[in-house]
C-alpha cells in the first residue's frame, strides 16, 4: 500500500525503510489517564503532517476501562486524525499519512 511522506508518494522499499525507522524509534505520543482529548488529536495530526508517521503508546492508566479493545481504540484514533492504522503491537501502534 503506497502512502504519502512529506508531500511525496512512497512505495515499496522506501516505505518499508521509513516504517522500520518508526518501529525502532521512540514513542512520539503517549495516551495517559486523560484519554483521547482534542489537544492529543491535534498533536498527532501535527506530527503526522510533519513526519508522515506517528508512533503512539496507550499507557496502563488509559486502558483501565473494562472492555478496552486496543485494535478498535487505535483504529478510532487513526480515523479521527485522518490517517491509516499501519501496525498494532501490544499497546503501541503506528499511524501513517493517508494517500491523497
Amino acid at each position: 500500500m503506497p502512502c504519502m511522506w512529506m508531500d511525496e508518494e512512497i512505495r515499496g522499499e522506501d516505505l518499508r525503510e521509513r516504517l522500520k525507522e518508526r518501529r525502532r524509534g521512540k514513542v512520539d505520543v503517549r495516551i495517559g489517564k486523560k484519554g483521547v482529548t482534542e489537544s492529543l488529536l491535534e498533536e498527532i495530526k501535527r506530527r503526522l503532517e510533519k513526519h508522515g508517521a506517528v508512533k503512539v503508546k496507550v499507557l496502563r492508566s488509559a486502558r483501565a476501562s473494562p472492555g478496552f479493545n486496543r485494535e478498535e481504540y487505535a483504529e478510532e484514533i487513526a480515523r479521527a486524525v485522518g490517517g491509516v492504522l499501519r501496525e498494532v503491537k501490544g499497546y503501541t501502534f503506528i499511524i501513517v499519512k493517508k494517500d491523497r
